[in-house]
Formats: structure tokens, C-alpha cells, sequence
């Protein structure tokens, strides 16, 4: 089973398997090289809403999100479900105890959150931890998130149930939790909300799918893309850039940089 803390912040070019075998990695220790392209870069994110590196992860982007769509740039960011613990019960289970199972002792669990308390606080986040009761099923919150799909409105979403998880100690397991937070995340009715919760799960099923059969293993992963050639099996093509981790805001820039170079190559 993963670990909700799989995405440490280091790159890496571990697990090639799947689509990995055909996006390029990011090479250890290359320099940014900013490529004039029109074209907009579409950045896939596998993430779980119950994974902190994750969040910490999607905090680092929107910093760069920022710097560079205030420079004019186009970036197209699409969220990708992913579930840590996908046999977990729809309700979840009790945190007490959940944790020290899988790090052995509770000055493990202790010395990582300590870590991500110090590391999150540099990016703007709160983490509180004393206040998360459940380890989640998330897959209900990656529902409601993947009718968002091409819809701006997502990144605004993801933002919200991370923080509501991770900063309020709120239940993501809970449908009028998830109503309340993207409602007022994105500004429509509670009513619209609960509409896309009640929606088929077609859509979200197929992405679960598509992540394992594109070999996505942990994460955070990052797949940058601004090629052409798109495989319509997958939604990527052959000049798409990877990396795994929270990785640091320079590191992301680089994905970014590669991605246009390779399209222009």
C-alpha cells in the first residue's frame, strides 16, 4: 500500500513503468531553458486529497502558476485522482492508531509531521494535524473534483478540500462536508454541487483506471505536456516531462521549461 508520505520532496527517476516509459524524465541537475511557444502547457497532477506531500506539492505550483500566468503564460492544470488507500471503507477509519501502524512508532509519525508542519508554514500552509480524526476514503471528493474537468474552477476546488482536510480537520468522506467547502470554493450553489456528487462516476472510474494503467505509483506526480502529438489513449504525448515529489519551486520550473523544449525540439 503506498504511504500517505510516498511524495517526498526529491526528484526522482524511480518507476519508469507505464507511461514513465515513454515521458521524459527530468534530467538530474539540467538548467531552465524558457522556449518562446504560443501553445499552452497542460499539466496533469495524480494526487490524493488525503496525501500532505500532495498538498504541499499543489501549494508550491500555484506559486509558479502565478509568477508565470502573470508573465503571460498559458498553463492548463488538470487534476488526477489517486487513493493512497483505495480498499479503504467509504466512512474511513480513525486516525489514532492508523499512522503508527504503517511508520512503526508514533515518534515516526511525529518526526514527519513535524517536517511537513515546517516545510508547509514556508508555503503558506497550516497544517493540523492533532485536528485530522479519520484516515479518508477520498474517493467521493475525487469524484465531485473530476466533474471539474477542463472547468478553471477545479484548481479552486482541490485547494479547498485540501485545506478543509489538512487545516480545519473537516470529514472529506462526508457528502455535505464536500458540498459546503466547493460550494463556496467555487461560487455555485450548494444544489449544483450536490448535482455532481450525484452525477455517474464514469468519468472519475476511467481516470482511477487510466493511473494505473499508466503505472502511477506515488505521489505527487507531475506530467508537464506541451506537444502536439497527443495519444488519445491517454491524453499525453511522446515530448511530456514527469517528475515524482513535492518537489521545490525550482524543480517545477524545470518541468516546465522541458516540456516546451521537448515540443519545440
Amino acid at each position: 500500500m503506498p504511504s500517505a508520505y510516498a511524495g517526498m520532496p526529491h526528484a526522482t527517476e524511480a518507476s519508469r513503468s507505464g507511461m514513465f516509459a515513454g515521458a521524459g524524465w527530468l534530467p538530474a541537475g539540467m538548467s531552465a531553458e524558457t522556449t518562446d511557444v504560443p501553445a499552452p502547457i497542460r499539466l496533469d497532477l495524480w494526487a490524493d486529497i488525503a496525501c500532505p506531500w500532495c498538498y504541499l506539492g499543489s501549494a508550491r505550483l500555484d506559486e509558479v502558476l502565478a509568477e508565470r500566468e502573470a508573465a503571460g503564460e498559458s498553463i492548463v492544470v488538470r487534476h488526477r485522482p489517486f487513493e493512497l488507500n483505495p480498499g479503504m471503507p467509504p466512512e474511513g477509519v480513525p486516525m489514532a492508531g492508523f499512522l503508527e501502524a504503517k511508520f512503526g512508532s508514533s515518534e515516526a509519525v511525529q518526526d514527519a509531521h513535524a517536517r511537513l508542519t515546517a516545510l508547509g508554514r514556508e508555503a503558506g500552509l497550516a497544517y493540523d494535524f492533532a485536528a485530522v480524526g479519520k484516515a479518508p476514503s477520498t474517493r467521493l471528493a475525487h469524484h465531485v473534483l473530476t466533474t471539474y474537468d477542463g472547468d478553471p474552477r477545479q484548481r479552486a476546488a482541490v485547494r479547498s478540500l485540501y485545506k478543509a482536510y489538512f487545516e480545519d480537520g473537516l470529514d472529506v468522506t462526508d457528502a455535505a462536508t464536500i458540498v459546503d467547502v466547493v460550494s463556496a470554493a467555487t461560487g455555485e450553489s450548494r444544489g449544483d454541487v450536490q448535482a455532481r456528487l450525484d452525477s455517474s462516476t464514469v468519468e472519475v472510474d476511467a481516470a482511477f483506471a487510466l493511473g494505473r494503467e499508466l503505472g502511477v505509483s506515488a505521489v505527487p506526480t507531475f506530467v508537464a505536456d506541451a506537444g502536439t502529438d497527443i495519444d488519445p489513449e491517454v491524453g499525453i504525448s511522446a515530448a511530456a516531462v514527469a517528475v515524482q515529489g513535492a518537489q521545490p519551486r525550482e524543480v517545477l520550473d524545470q518541468v516546465l521549461d522541458e516540456a516546451r523544449r521537448r515540443a519545440s525540439a
